[in-house]
């Protein structure tokens, strides 16, 4: 009976001795008691930060606040990001912990604390300060969460409290490259400039009224003058504006980092001048350099910040003198018409046009009187070819090709343009423009279209609009 004493007595004093290494020893997440308070705020009252200095792996950073304007320490001129900051500053300012570690403070270490992730002195703009320590992320917890430490105790709260505390000086600048867009913007002029190339530049034209939109025309003048591709405005125009950059790469770089990164001499440039809805003119650029595996570097403006942007989100840098001009074959006002004439084989049709737009308006097609809304209805068809390619050189050799339709447009001032269709290929057709002026490559379905069209309205038949 004594042993089984002794033995009882063993067994009790190893199990004490094994809730005392527990206690000691134990896991983080298993932290004895917490305070009771569901929450604990780091500050007597919620506070407005004025300065807050950071040491972490980043670097860290200092930010100091007037009244609501923020300056960043060795950022001075540069362009901030407004949200990140604020977020910070109110996140500070009403710091609050989810729970307390109550014997946090002698286990430093097993939170991460003892070499923590970032330090912060943080001063509120009623004098009152706090030193906060970031540790490590609690693990198995529902929602993110770190530990941190102030007043030599051990708290968790919501990793975004505090993650403005593991930033470097990079995180704070601005990742804004152009304005973002606006329906009330009017873009005057866009020019890109192109190492291995001529530069390219269009300008605004004019505006007119369609079906209650307002279409804005544009005029390539550079590297030649042509009609700029009425797309523009909805197609390309739209995505100069409202790019960010992916990453900051230097700050302040040195002419060697400048050479290194390829923006001492941009690959292309960019620049872009608008006016609000106010009127008022405003204008941006951007200096890129020549991608490296979907990579480029770019500099905005005179900024002195290289940054890192995905390639594919600067869809300007692939555009073209031929993917800009207007691949409208052939597009006069009706109003400049005196005669057009259509011959396809032993086919012609002749339309005489006096008067357009008037109330004595008359068209004529073989000396019989054409009802003007089929006529412009037939009209929208022929001037609404669409090229697939635009040629200003190295046009085919047409003397091995066999024409199928002819159209001569004769204008009321005298002078006439004539385009002349040939068939290149199955189901292509190759048009000349003034026996060489420029050229066009289209389906055979748009010209079969317009001559079964012409046909119809030679026969008195209604044409009605195909839009």
């Amino acid at each position: 009976m004594k042993r089984q004493w002794i033995m009882a007595g063993v067994i009790c004093l190893c199990l004490a001795l094994l809730g005392v290494a527990w206690f000691v020893l134990g896991s983080p997440e298993d932290t004895g008691e917490d305070s009771g308070e569901t929450e604990i705020a780091a500050w007597a009252n919620e506070e407005t930060v004025q300065e807050v200095q950071v040491q972490n792996d980043q670097g860290g950073y200092t930010l100091r606040w007037t009244e609501e304007e923020a300056e960043a320490e060795g950022l001075e001129g540069l362009p901030l990001d407004t949200g990140t900051i604020g977020d910070i500053r109110d996140s500070l300012g009403s710091l609050t912990a989810s729970r307390e570690i109550i014997d946090g403070q002698g286990r430093l270490a097993d939170f991460g604390l003892e070499e923590p992730a970032a330090q912060a002195e943080i001063t509120a703009e009623d004098g009152d300060s706090l030193t906060l320590l970031v540790g490590d992320e609690v693990p198995d917890e529902e929602t993110s969460s770190r530990y941190v430490s102030w007043e030599n105790r051990v708290f968790t709260v919501e990793s975004g409290q505090v993650e403005g505390l593991l930033y470097g000086n990079a995180s704070l600048l601005s990742r804004e490259l152009t304005p973002d867009s606006d329906e009330n913007f009017l873009v005057t002029r866009v020019a890109i400039s192109r190492q291995d190339g001529e530069d390219i530049v269009i300008e605004y034209s004019d505006s007119q009224e369609l079906a209650g939109y307002t279409v804005n025309s544009y005029q390539m003048v550079s590297p030649r003058e042509y009609p700029a591709d009425s797309g523009l405005a909805e197609d390309v125009f739209p995505g100069l504006f409202g790019l960010e950059a992916d990453s900051v790469t230097a700050i302040h770089p040195s002419d060697q980092e400048k050479e290194n990164l390829g923006t001492a001499s941009p690959w292309r440039t960019l620049q872009v001048d608008y006016t609000d809805g106010e009127g008022e003119e405003h204008s941006f650029s951007l200096a890129v350099s020549q991608p490296e595996n979907g990579v480029v570097s770019v500099v905005s403006g005179e900024t002195d910040i290289i940054y890192q942007c995905s390639e594919e989100d600067m869809s300007w840098l692939d555009e073209t003198e031929e993917t800009l001009v207007s691949h409208t074959v052939l597009a006069p006002d009706i109003k400049t018409l005196a005669e057009l004439e259509i011959t396809a084989g032993e086919e012609q049709y002749v339309f005489r046009l006096q008067n357009v737009g008037e109330d004595d308006e008359k068209i004529t097609c073989g000396g019989e009187e054409t009802d003007g809304s089929s006529f412009r209805s037939f009209y929208y068809t022929l001037i609404g070819f669409s090229a697939d390619d635009v040629l200003f050189e190295n046009f085919p050799d047409t003397a091995s090709l066999t024409e199928t339709v002819r159209v001569r447009y004769v204008y009321t001032d005298g002078t006439e343009d004539v385009l002349a269709c040939y068939e290149e290929a199955p189901r292509q057709i190759y048009a000349e423009l003034n026996q060489g002026e420029r050229g066009f490559r289209l389906t055979a379905t748009q010209v079969e279209t317009m001559l079964e069209t012409v046909q119809r309205l030679a026969a008195g038949e209604e044409i009605e609009a195909r839009y």
